[in-house]
């Protein structure tokens, strides 16, 4: 097979995480020659692009997910317009909400997260047309905020083609290994020679991984909900999550958004993009939603859509090197809260520089070995109603 083109590098999808991966495998180093190769770079189609909500709370049960957000949330600081500093609230309707609010309060202060428990009235005050008075309490994170994702992607593809990348439309069709190490990928505008290729295809990963691991990414549906326009509010509103309900919104600016895990866990099989026919079921999960939101705001479907993401078994991205094949690499099932704390960490471990062994750990796409994939894809299925919940190490 004669190769049209050679790179030292080459990245198969140009979303966030792919975008983040050339940006930083060339910040401090642009002698490589690094490709990304996107099938559409008028818009984005995956995740990034049918990521509304843009929520990023730092804090997560898994430790490793925590350092992520924070690196993310660093660097998100730095593209304009990328990040808005609104802060996130959680809010308890019960005893037993408010005992798992103070546990994560405590827990993350101990990360080096600032937050704290404030009353029902005060958590209405900061965000008064999401939460009502009547619940029991919430907490607040300050430095939470909202991203946006087309922004980010567009800020780090920008920056890595400045610093030298290539950037390519076409589909990827194959990834070629020989002899226990990959050598290129074959896309629809011929093939590209390469010594490492990453997969940061997000929910279409499965699709170039048919390798000898069990790779249980699962793209699921989800819903979420535009209201009404109105005019834009002189304040703005905390994103809120009510954990017990599996709900959360957030005020977009002149329109607010929510959305909810509160249904039975619906694999997709994705097409052309990260957005699915709308699921009749999904009506009834959106009224119960919208009875937390107080009556004044007056909060209806104005818009409805089916968001597509990937679940795996323990609720953790795959990121790292793919064994069995030298040079191949993997970022899938990352959220934008972790996207480029994610790509920067894998950035670190293909230029061979120091990196975490806790996180690499974590992380390992070869963490599955040995297991049943129709187990596998059971369980991720059912961490779906359990969302923010994570079992590293397990």
């Amino acid at each position: 097979m004669a190769a049209q083109q050679s790179s030292d590098i080459v990245i198969v999808g140009g979303g966030i995480v792919g975008s983040a991966l050339a940006y930083f495998l060339l910040s401090f180093d642009d002698r490589k020659k690094v490709t990304v190769v996107e099938r559409n770079l008028s818009g984005f189609e995956g995740s990034t692009g049918y990521a509304p909500p843009g929520f990023v709370g730092q804090f997560n049960e898994s430790e490793v997910l925590t350092r992520l957000a924070i690196d993310s949330v660093g660097e998100y600081l730095k593209v304009p317009g990328g990040f808005d500093h609104v802060g996130g609230l959680e809010v308890a309707t019960s005893a037993a909400g408010l005992e798992n609010l103070k546990w994560r309060l405590e827990t993350a202060k101990d990360r080096g997260l600032e937050a704290e428990l404030i009353s029902a009235e005060k958590a209405a005050d900061m965000a008064p047309d999401l939460v009502k008075d009547d619940n029991v309490s919430a907490l607040y994170f300050p430095s939470d905020g909202t991203a946006n994702p087309p922004t980010i992607a567009s800020f780090f593809r920008s920056e890595a083609r400045a610093r030298g990348a290539e950037i390519i439309q076409a589909e990827v069709t194959e990834i070629s290994r020989s002899d226990g190490r990959v050598n290129g990928a074959m896309t629809s505008s011929g093939f590209i020679n390469a010594q490492t290729v990453i997969l940061a295809t997000g929910i279409w990963a499965r699709n170039l991984c048919n390798f000898d691991i069990p790779f249980p990414i699962i793209p699921v549906a989800h819903p979420y909900m535009y209201g009404e326009r109105h005019e834009t509010k002189p304040y703005k509103s905390p994103f809120v999550r009510y954990p017990e309900h599996h709900v959360y919104a957030r005020d977009h600016g002149s329109f607010f958004g929510l959305g909810s895990y509160d249904h039975r866990p619906l694999p997709e099989t994705p097409k052309t993009s990260a957005h699915g026919s709308w699921v009749k079921d999904f009506d009834k999960t959106l009224d119960r939603a919208l009875k937390l939101i107080p009556g004044k705001t007056n909060l209806v479907p104005k818009e409805k859509f089916n968001g597509i993401f990937s679940m795996t078994p323990d609720n953790m991205p795959l990121v790292g090197e793919i064994p069995g094949t030298e040079g191949l690499y993997i970022a899938a099932a990352v959220w934008v809260t972790h996207a480029a704390g994610s790509a920067k960490f894998l950035s670190q471990m293909i230029k061979g520089e120091p990196i975490d062994a806790t996180v690499q750990k974590a992380l390992d796409p070869s963490r599955f070995m040995g297991r049943d994939i129709g187990s596998l894809e059971r369980e991720s299925l059912h961490c779906y109603n359990s969302i923010y919940s994570t079992y590293e190490g397990s």
